[in-house]
């Protein structure tokens, strides 16, 4: 399972109690640089734990070597304007990443508010773990940030796309990685039927539809939508581009 969170759920004392511990300051983290995106890494994973950070960084460096490849020109450009925060253990709302769109709930509920319009890797470890089952992890969390910096979460293509996709009710028992049959997580709401096409179009997701060819085999208008959103043009039109502006 992937987690986009916009994190609202927390209400009342809970919410005042999480908001009472205060986070680290900005100071605990080391900016750093990886493949054009800033990543924030907390000092921990550079320190006592080590280990574990220098395998996440490592991580993090193919993850986004990767993305580099598949994503066209004008939107990794906007992708890169993401930063990514890279904790040791902040996992009291979410086990593993996530895309923080809410300056006012980060400053609810206890989170750093520069962490607004920014993808939160919550623990290194699991992000360590997880990416096994889940390659485009970090693809699918700035997805969500391309669609609420770039089209915005209102845009009523993602929406009708996604609605009409519910109705079709060809996601509502898919396969996974693990060889079960499931609700496909697309259908939680339309930021992450967006997310998750965008991962099977681009690299490889956890859900059937897995891959570029079964989601347009799949869900041709899905296909169709992500590649329209993120401007993918063929192999031809590129070269035809290239040799225009040579």
């Amino acid at each position: 399972m992937h987690w986009f969170v916009v994190l609202t759920a927390l209400v009342g004392a809970e919410a005042a109690e999480t908001a009472s511990a205060k986070p680290d300051s900005v100071s605990a983290y080391h900016l750093t640089n990886v493949r054009g995106w800033d990543v924030y890494v907390h000092k921990t994973l550079l320190r006592e734990d080590k280990e574990t950070g220098d395998a996440a960084l490592e991580l993090l460096d193919h993850q986004l070597y990767g993305i580099i490849r598949c994503v066209p020109k004008p939107a990794l450009t906007e992708l890169q304007k993401i930063p990514i925060w890279l904790e040791q253990n902040n996992t009291q709302d979410n086990p593993c990443a996530c895309y923080h769109p809410d300056v006012g709930w980060l400053k609810e509920n206890g989170y750093l508010a520069e962490k607004e319009k920014c993808v939160e890797i919550a623990s290194a470890k699991t992000f360590l773990d997880w990416t096994h089952r889940q390659p485009f992890m970090l693809l699918h969390e700035l997805a969500h940030g391309y669609h609420d910096r770039v089209l915005g979460f209102e845009d009523a293509r993602v929406i009708e796309a996604y609605k009409k996709a519910k109705k079709a009710g060809g996601y509502e028992e898919v396969l996974h990685i693990n060889g079960e049959k499931r609700k496909h997580y697309a259908l939680e709401n339309e930021k992450e039927y967006f997310a998750e096409a965008t991962e099977a179009f681009f690299g490889a997701n956890d859900f059937y539809p897995f891959n570029n060819a079964e989601l347009k085999q799949h869900d041709p208008e899905g296909y169709r939508l992500i590649e329209s959103l993120w401007k993918r043009t063929s192999p031809a039109d590129e070269e035809e581009a290239e040799a225009a502006s040579s």
